[in-house]
């Protein structure tokens, strides 16, 4: 079976129709026990992108929630949220970028994994033509901006000058526009991730991280967290928190056949968050490859709450909080933790022997796919009511 060499694979000849491959493998780190609990992510389906498609959507991924923004080696592409293509910049590295410059001077050749904000992409650029003497590749890092609703260059682009040194550490870009933050790391086996200021690109200062993180060719910030799509021998998607530096592996994009994990993108749904991994991929190995654009819905069950007043002869009522996807519940009470017989429902009377008790209740969440969740509130105290009550 041939290997994909990184970021030089040749596309195949175009394949008619969608390709049946097996999905990946979903499973929870071997890791010790995290300061957080590792997600639970589930596979809700692919598309499977062939022929011109392929070619201009291979590299790079991120979304403004109404398009998706694809990237090439050096391609950009936008496309509705059914993949009818909108507009499509190829090449997309302007001359003043592909040329020899004070940015870069070999030139530049190569997009890697993309991120938007606010009306723009940021893009990570980096040459793969081997320095004659050094005979390196992937040493002239440079980050862009380009205008979301037409692929054009602003003019703005910046190299990369972290103190640990540039080698490899453009292979994706992630921005926090709010904090006014750009994030990189190293390609292999990364100890750290290196955080630059948006406004000038200038370096800011390095995340060390609980453990390596190797061949990441794509990046997104979500709730503090920077989530990672590899290429590594197990094909891991990861994610390091951005205060602490821990490090989760979620779960892997092993497929049966050759393959190259590329970028990755967050999209908020009505049924809640979805992560999506493009994967180039070669099935067959006598016959053309393909890119499978992997999704997988986040599962979270929400935060019970005891809601009025616990006051005896009074009702309380659990708030189950906010469950991604959509759940449906069932309620155990407890009194100092112990079940109450056939306190099941959503609300709970507090009656006279409940006085200075402890009470808190448990939510189970089942999913649509039969699984379910049970987390417990917090306590509350039972305290006297009116006289009328007791």
């Amino acid at each position: 079976m041939r290997s994909f060499t990184r970021r030089n694979f040749i596309a195949g000849l175009a394949l008619v129709g969608a390709v049946a491959a097996a999905a990946p493998a979903v499973a929870a780190s071997a890791a010790a026990a995290p300061a957080q609990a590792v997600e639970t992510w589930k596979f809700i389906g692919k598309d499977v992108f062939t022929g011109e498609a392929e070619s201009s959507r291979d590299q790079g991924v991120t979304t403004d929630g109404t398009h998706w923004y694809f990237s090439s080696t050096n391609g950009l592409e936008i496309t509705d949220l059914r993949y009818n293509t909108i507009f499509k910049s190829s090449p997309a590295i302007p001359a003043q970028l592909a040329n020899p410059s004070p940015l870069a001077y070999k030139g530049l050749n190569h997009i890697g994994d993309i991120d938007y904000a606010n009306g723009k992409l940021y893009i990570s650029l980096d040459s793969s033509t081997r320095d004659p003497i050094t005979r390196g590749r992937y040493e002239t890092p440079v980050f862009a901006v380009y205008n979301a609703a037409d692929l054009s260059f602003t003019g703005q682009a910046a190299a990369l000058n972290p103190p640990h040194g540039v080698k490899d550490i453009a292979s994706w870009v992630a921005v926090d526009a709010g904090k006014g933050l750009a994030y990189g790391m190293a390609y292999d086996n990364a100890t750290e991730i290196a955080v630059y200021n948006l406004r000038d690109w200038s370096f800011n200062r390095y995340i060390p991280l609980s453990q390596t993180i190797d061949q990441a060719q794509g990046g997104k910030i979500h709730d503090g967290w920077m989530y990672f799509a590899s290429d590594d021998e197990g094909k891991n998607i990861s994610r390091a928190n951005l205060t602490t530096g821990e490090v989760q592996v979620l779960f892997n994009l092993m497929v049966p056949y050759d393959q190259e994990v590329e970028g990755l993108s967050f999209l908020e749904t009505p049924d809640g968050l979805t992560l999506n991994i493009i994967n180039r991929e070669q099935p067959d190995p006598n016959g053309p490859s393909n890119v499978t654009f992997y999704h997988y819905r986040l599962q979270a069950p929400g935060t019970p709450v005891i809601k009025g007043s616990p006051k005896v002869g009074g009702f309380v009522t659990a708030d189950p909080g906010k469950w991604t996807p959509r759940a449906e519940f069932s309620y155990q009470w407890l009194v100092n933790g112990e079940p109450v017989a056939g306190a099941t429902g959503s609300r709970f009377h507090l009656i006279g022997k409940h006085l200075a008790d402890t009470v808190t209740v448990q939510v189970t969440g089942t999913w649509a796919d039969g699984t379910s969740r049970t987390v417990e509130s917090r306590p509350v105290k039972v305290v006297p009511g009116s006289d009328a009550e007791r």
